[in-house]
């Protein structure tokens, strides 16, 4: 046989290593995939209780107010901003939610919502018209709302006095098999997924996040698309606060406490990243989806509060090291 016949039978090196790195690229573009279906597996091994319908329905409802929270915040985060103040709108749209239940259910919703778009266009303001930067701007937002809170409660749950059947189906009804907030939660998701993907506003998003100053020269409206951003942040973290008192039937003071730093993570786990302009709500989801059965497995092995807040600290680190790793390559 000759060298030549030797050389075109065998695999060149470079061949070998084009195969390599699609393989590898594969791995990382479906990790986030490949990481939750591993999770359940795990999961329905170690507990017998986890693959039960009631469980899984269960963990869906309560991941609703934290995927709502982490979609706004995926907008903000492409943006490349960041919102701390999307706890406290969960917060403050609870108790006004409560507050205002005797009114009827659109009263209270719409004043629920009302005010988390409030909060979220005076975080926008902040940022554009004072120039002031994200991290600043929503810190000073989530403990002036947070005192907001403590001021309209007086420290006390607003609890809902014979609350309607209406008011408790948003957190609490079904709607055939599936509860209605993971109907909400999914609906929520499909028009922030087509809006991004479809829009103009959605293409600016990327666009302003990716780099403002081009964004500026190609004619982007930069300072109404920030506002924009955080107004919806803002809608979509007063809406969790509705589903929350809707479910729970009180306002609670520190409702929503660090609803924030739980939706940064399932962004971050979803590969959005910090740079701007990569990433996307479809992420975001399977984000949230990997927290909320990670947390309830560790619930149903009894894993103490305080380790699991060890846990995520280690998985936000890891995500943030993933999404390098994937900006890299």
């Amino acid at each position: 046989m000759t060298d030549t016949a030797i050389t075109e039978g065998a695999a060149s090196p470079k061949s070998a290593n084009s195969g390599y790195n699609r393989a590898l690229g594969l791995l990382v573009r479906y990790s986030n995939v490949l990481a939750l279906v591993l999770l359940l597996v795990v999961a329905s091994l170690l507990s017998p209780y986890f693959l039960s319908s009631r469980n899984i329905l269960n963990v869906l409802r309560g991941a609703t107010m934290i995927g709502l929270v982490s979609i706004g915040m995926t907008y903000v985060i492409l943006n490349r901003g960041i919102d701390l103040s999307a706890g406290s709108i969960v917060g403050i749209s609870a108790a006004l939610t409560a507050g205002f239940a005797h009114y009827g259910v659109g009263a209270a919703v719409l004043v629920g919502v009302a005010a988390g778009v409030a909060v979220g266009i005076v975080n926008g303001l902040l940022i554009t018209r004072l120039r002031l930067q994200p991290f600043i701007a929503t810190l000073s937002t989530m403990i002036f709302v947070r005192g907001l809170v403590y001021i309209y409660t007086e420290g006390s749950n607003v609890i809902v006095r014979d609350a309607s059947a209406a008011f408790t189906f948003l957190g609490s009804g079904f709607i055939g098999p599936v509860p209605a907030p993971v109907v909400l939660f999914a609906i929520v998701w499909l028009i922030v997924a087509l809006t991004l993907r479809y829009t103009v506003f959605g293409r600016a998003v990327y666009a302003v996040g990716a780099n403002e100053e081009a964004a500026r020269l190609s004619g982007i409206a930069v300072e109404r698309n920030k506002v924009l951003v955080y107004t919806v942040s803002g809608l979509l973290a007063g809406l969790a606060g509705v589903v929350l008192a809707s479910r729970l039937t009180v306002g609670e003071p520190n409702a929503g406490t660090l609803y924030e730093l739980d939706a940064i993570a399932a962004t971050l786990i979803g590969g959005t990243t910090f740079d701007g302009g990569v990433g996307g709500v479809g992420g975001t989801v399977l984000g949230v989806l990997i927290m909320a059965f990670l947390s309830n497995v560790l619930n149903l092995l009894n894993v103490s509060p305080y380790s699991q807040m060890l846990l995520k600290g280690v998985i936000i680190v890891l995500a943030v090291v993933m999404s390098e790793w994937r900006k890299r390559r």
